[in-house]
């Protein structure tokens, strides 16, 4: 009786087995991506920021290797800065400034099955970007000196005079989001958070800003086609 409950056992996995390799199959898939992105500089010593709104968008391609798991490859043009918070009572005016980013995030896939065609899917890996240029969007006035409390004075001018010191960008980026998959591709929205670990200034002591980093939420809409079983 025992060797027939172990043979029923092992049957019983065996033939589960099988049915989940049946019914995976790797796949290639290829697209566009396009959507809105919310950027801050985290600066020390801190400068009050409104999120500064802003595009992007890129190419993705993406492998599932096996069940649930894959990794997916973007190149994405991105558009960060910063939106000073300025007293428009005092100040009517703001500043703002748009940093350009050619960005390479490079994650691991998660995803789980929510019904035949929808599925929840999880990115998170390192990203590396390089800043192709800048643009000031909107520019304070600075008042002369004792006018407007300390803030706005000194930091406006600080900043007004600084070009992006550090080109190359690197950093964490993770997101979610759900895909619809139908016959004619897959259509993802998403989710996702880049944490900076570099700095867009210098931050030696003799330096005005020990750290500058880049934090963006971006809100994303995805297209892919599958190129290969």
């Amino acid at each position: 009786m025992k060797k027939r409950i172990g043979g029923f056992i092992f049957l019983f996995f065996t033939l589960v087995s099988y049915s989940q390799a049946q019914e995976f199959q790797r796949e290639w898939a290829f697209g566009a991506n396009a959507g809105a992105t919310l950027s801050k500089i985290s600066f020390n010593p801190g400068v009050p920021q409104d999120f500064l709104i802003q595009q992007e968008g890129g190419l993705t391609l993406r492998y599932i290797s096996e069940k649930n798991f894959g990794i997916q490859l973007e190149l994405n043009y991105s558009l960060r800065g910063w939106k000073e918070q300025v007293d428009t009572v005092v100040h009517p005016n703001q500043y703002s400034r748009s940093l350009a980013y050619l960005e390479l995030p490079l994650m691991t896939h998660i995803y789980f099955d929510m019904g035949k065609r929808a599925r929840m899917v999880f990115n998170l890996g390192p990203q590396i970007g390089y800043n192709l240029s800048e643009k000031v969007l909107q520019r304070i006035i600075v008042s002369p000196p004792g006018e407007v409390p300390g803030y706005y004075g000194k930091t406006a001018e600080q900043e007004s005079g600084y070009k992006v010191q550090n080109k190359f960008d690197y950093g964490l980026a993770g997101g979610m989001g759900i895909e619809v998959r139908t016959g004619i591709g897959s259509f993802i929205l998403e989710g996702r958070y880049y944490f900076g670990l570099s700095d867009v200034f210098n931050n030696e002591k003799k330096d005005y800003f020990q750290a500058s980093s880049n934090q963006v939420i971006g809100i994303k809409l995805s297209y892919l086609f599958q190129i290969k079983n």
